[in-house]
This record gives C-alpha cells, sequence and structure tokens, in this order.
C-alpha cells in the first residue's frame, strides 16, 4: 500500500490545535503513521509545523526567558586551549548556539568510536513526567557512557571541553557516546530536566551541551533547532554548543532540538551536558 505523503489544510489545521492542547509532537507523528502517511514524510511535517508554532505545555514559564552570554561566547572566534586551536565556524544569539571547528582531531574520534563499540546499549531518556530514565520510540539510537577519567584519551577531552567552556570538569556529566544507523533518530526534545527530577545534590539543572561529530554522514542524521531555523550538518571533529540555562534558574525553550533520520550510511556522536553545579 502506498504511503501517503501530503496533508490537507484542514488536516494541518488540526494538528496545530492538537500542539497547542499539550499533546506532544511525538504522539502526533504515531497516529499520523497508524493512518497511513509515510513515516519521514509525518516527521517532517510536524518539525516544520512545531518551529512555526508555540506550544502550549504545563511547564512554559509565564516570563520571557533572559538570554546571557555564557564564558564561551566572550573568547572571540579562535579559542586557544592546552592542547589546541578550537575554531568558532557560526554563531547564534537567540538561542544561543555556537559551531566548533578542530575541537577533535580524527585519531581522537576514531578512537572514541573503537572504545564505544563494544558497550553500546538501547538510548533511554528522562520521562518528562516522573523523572524517570525509560526507553522510548523517538530514540532509536544505541549509546554508552564513560566514567569521569576513565582512560587517558577521555581525560584529555575532558580537560580541553572543560577549558573551552570555562567550567569544572566535575560539573560535566560523563562523556556519552552515541551510534545511529540508517532510520535512526532523537525525536524533538530538549535536554534540561523537568523540575520533578532535579537533584541540586547531584549538580542541579542542566544548562548547556555540546555535542561532537566522530565521523562524516554522507546523507541525514543533521543536529536540528527548529524554533531557531538551524541545521547543523555531522562532520568529523566538530562540534556545536548550545546553552540554554541563566542565573536566573530559567531554561530556554528555544533550545528544542532534534536529531533527524540517518538517511545514508551511519552517524557517530559524544555528547557531554553541563549541570549548574559540581556533580561528583
Amino acid at each position: 500500500m502506498e504511503k501517503i505523503m501530503h496533508i490537507s489544510s484542514d488536516l494541518r489545521d488540526w494538528i496545530v490545535q492538537t500542539l497547542r492542547s499539550g499533546v506532544n509532537p511525538e504522539s502526533i507523528v504515531d497516529a499520523m503513521i497508524k493512518k497511513g502517511f509515510d513515516a519521514t514524510f509525518s516527521y517532517r511535517t510536524i518539525l516544520r509545523i512545531v518551529g512555526n508554532q508555540t506550544i502550549k505545555t504545563s511547564t512554559l514559564s509565564e516570563s520571557p526567558y533572559i538570554y546571557e552570554i555564557p564564558e564561551i561566547g566572550r573568547k572571540g572566534n579562535e579559542i586557544q586551549t592546552n592542547d589546541r586551536i578550537i575554531h568558532v565556524l557560526s554563531r547564534i544569539n537567540q538561542p544561543f548556539i555556537l559551531q566548533f571547528e578542530n575541537l577533535l582531531s580524527f585519531d581522537e574520534c576514531d578512537e572514541l568510536i573503537h572504545l564505544s563499540k563494544g558497550r553500546l546499549l538501547p538510548s533511554q531518556i528522562i520521562d518528562s513526567k516522573t523523572g524517570l530514565v525509560k526507553s522510548v520510540s523517538g530514540r532509536t539510537s544505541k549509546g554508552m557512557y564513560f566514567k569521569l577519567g576513565e582512560n587517558h584519551l577521555i581525560e584529555t577531552i575532558e580537560n580541553r571541553i572543560s577549558e573551552l567552556t570555562n567550567f569544572p570538569i566535575e560539573n560535566g556529566e560523563g562523556l556519552q557516546v552515541l551510534n545511529y544507523q540508517v532510520g535512526e533518530e532523537y525525536k524533538p526534545h530538549f535536554d534540561y530536566f523537568p523540575p520533578a527530577s532535579i537533584s541540586t545534590h547531584k549538580g542541579g539543572q542542566r544548562i548547556g551541551t555540546l555535542l561532537i561529530y566522530l565521523n562524516d554522514v554522507p546523507s541525514g542524521g543533521e543536529t536540528v533547532f527548529p524554533k531557531a531555523g538551524v541545521s547543523i550538518v555531522p562532520r568529523k571533529g566538530t562540534a556545536v554548543y548550545f546553552h540554554y540555562g541563566n542565573s536566573k534558574g530559567q531554561v530556554d525553550r528555544m533550545s528544542l532540538h532534534t536529531s533527524i533520520p540517518v538517511l545514508e550510511g551511519e552517524k557517530w556522536v559524544a555528547t557531554k551536558w553541563i549541570r549548574q553545579g559540581r556533580i561528583y
């Protein structure tokens, strides 16, 4: 049976109203697929609508997010660390996004992938209502975590990230490596924690994310910020940093992002989440 690849204006209006009522985008995509719509078409349709609509949610702050430039954004276009110069390729201030070149060498990327391959498990998320870790259909990658300072390579990378961001190593969660095969994705989401799952004695809220691309992806796999209209193509050794927490305890809903499906090849990425305080 041929999959549906178009929507009517009436269906689009229904989707907009359903999003505004608080239903999450993943549920709408799943409903479209069950009705016979092509999965990729459904995903891209919802992504476009989400990027142009205000979504009503129970956690939306009454006060607008106040943007503050983090330390990493005050270092210019060439950032010198102990062992290399990292170049800024692009910058957006609202939401705050920096794209970097030369964060990892190709050899470091290859070694991270090699060390991760035998430890991959299905990826999980933190439930926005319960705060519990669980598996979901919207995140179809596999991943693993390194402990802080687990080996020389990890220690070198952690020191470099700390110099780059001006956050202590102890404010960062263990480096996570993710692998996406063809068709795998991570649907639109926020990296910060829901209020119910914030542990002040374990570093508190997440406030920044550094994504490091470990390989070139022939097609697909972009990191997309739909509300900002930004799409980052994975290139080996490059990275993107986005900051979504301010000194007033607010979180930036413009930081909504997604990893769209890999269309050809595979995607390897390392993720470092940074919290308000020391975790350990």
